[in-house]
């Protein structure tokens, strides 16, 4: 009922032409932050990007406003992440609010790995939407972005031509830190609470184990597997994101005498944020 009272909002809203043009740019739409990082690096000051998902909130759960449907009134390109619980519900929606509005997905035709726990008896399988997290996977989502920010505004090819060289220099040197500091690391498990790491792992030949279970809190047993895989490999660290409850993991820390470390996959300085996790698990793999 609550989606279909913002369609007929929106509508209306629509219909009588509220769209704010305040800025007189272009209007590009994102899903998450990370996005944002690759849009407006190439952009800069010739659009104006609404990001969907907000800081702290969830990409699996957020529900859409009926603020942020109206931002997207006279949007002319969406760039979509891929299989975020967030596009899977609310995509239609936002399509049919503005079907001249061309959607990109970033997703298209790469390799999608698949939801895992690489532990204990179980797997927790499904697909895994964090491509954002390999810096190899953000090179290519910058090429994509590149290629239509240049349809968009073609009278500024050169000055987003040097933009991109800039960014793409950018992700290449964070994933030259993170292979500098995890090559030797190959085959090493870490623990993480929700296991958006994948990607990442499967660049520098990590292992990722999840606190969380199939998308719930664990059980308790599920909780002593992994508290015995921590002991069994000398883990001392737990990956937490700034958007779940740290509960469990410091109960887990308290547990194997070791810590919690709060990332933030979802970040708009996606460099900085692959340079942090990359020192703390090289550190923590030394102190194993």
């Amino acid at each position: 009922m609550f989606r279909l009272y913002i369609l007929i909002l929106m509508i209306g809203l629509f219909g009588c032409n509220h769209i704010s043009k305040e800025s007189g740019k272009a209007v590009i739409g994102v899903s998450i932050l990370p996005q944002k990082y690759l849009v407006s690096s190439i952009a800069d000051t010739l659009a104006d990007i609404i990001v969907m998902v907000p800081p702290g909130a969830s990409p699996a759960t957020w529900e859409v406003t009926p603020a942020q449907m109206k931002s997207l009134g006279n949007a002319q390109v969406y760039f979509r992440i891929g299989y975020i619980g967030f596009e899977e519900a609310w995509m239609p929606m936002i399509m049919e609010i503005n079907p001249e509005m061309k959607v990109i997905d970033l997703s298209e035709g790469m390799e999608i790995r698949g939801m895992i726990n690489g532990h204990g008896n179980h797997s927790n399988s499904g697909i895994d939407p964090h491509i954002w997290m390999s810096p190899a996977n953000m090179d290519a989502m910058a090429i994509k972005v590149f290629a239509e920010l240049q349809k968009l505004f073609p009278q500024h090819k050169a000055q987003l031509r040097r933009n991109y060289s800039s960014l793409m220099n950018d992700i290449q040197e964070a994933g030259s830190y993170a292979d500098e500091h995890l090559s030797e690391y190959a085959g090493e498990t870490f623990l993480i609470f929700h296991p958006s790491l994948g990607y990442f792992a499967d660049d520098y030949g990590l292992v990722q184990a999840a606190i969380e279970y199939e998308g719930k809190e664990p059980s308790p047993a599920h909780m002593k597997e992994v508290i015995d895989l921590a002991l069994s490999k000398g883990i001392k660290l737990i990956f937490v994101q700034q958007e779940f409850d740290k509960r469990n993991a410091e109960i887990i820390a308290d547990a194997i005498d070791g810590q919690v470390i709060e990332i933030n996959p979802l970040s708009v300085t996606w460099t900085d944020e692959i340079k942090a996790i990359s020192l703390s698990l090289k550190n923590s793999f030394e102190d194993e």
